[in-house]
């Protein structure tokens, strides 16, 4: 884990917040939603996938428990602290291996891929979908992966390695 300087330490503002958790439940409601009517196996996949990936995995064994905001800082992007703590009950020290670098590349590609099928025949839920996906990559990737202290994270762009 990299303790570099970095003005997010201080913690992430009620907008840093907002923008990313709204564009994440946006992303994860617009995509179930075009699904849903055509295969409530498929929506609830996705929703398994998106949740399960993002809470399940990498909060809790891949990026998170390596960034030191939740458990120095308490503070969180994703969601509120108190509930993220229930996900990532410890703080892991080690860097992140080769193979949980590429199922969270896996899973950042899977996440937009997965309801392309049923979001084409519906460009309303296309366009929305989207827009709350793109708001959430780019939040993440332009602007806070910039100034992440897991250097070992594959979207890490500090110039710092573990």
């Amino acid at each position: 884990m990299s303790e570099h300087n970095c003005h997010l330490a201080e913690g992430f503002t009620f907008r840093e917040k907002l923008l990313v958790r709204i564009s994440f439940a946006g992303l994860l409601i617009t995509g179930f939603i075009a699904i849903w009517p055509e295969s409530i196996y498929w929506a609830l996949g996705f929703m398994i996938l998106v949740l399960y990936g993002v809470l399940g995995l990498m909060a809790r064994y891949w990026v998170c428990p390596r960034c030191p905001h939740l458990h120095k800082y308490n503070d969180c992007l994703q969601m509120p602290p108190a509930l993220m703590k229930r996900f990532v009950k410890k703080p892991f020290s080690t860097p992140m291996n080769k193979r949980e670098k590429f199922l969270t590349v896996a899973l950042f590609v899977l996440i937009p891929l997965f309801p392309q099928y049923w979001l084409i025949q519906k460009p309303l839920y296309f366009a929305v979908f989207w827009v709350f996906c793109g708001a959430w990559y780019l939040a993440l990737l332009m602007y806070f992966c910039k100034h992440c202290r897991v250097s070992s994270c594959p979207f890490n762009r500090t110039g710092i390695s573990a």
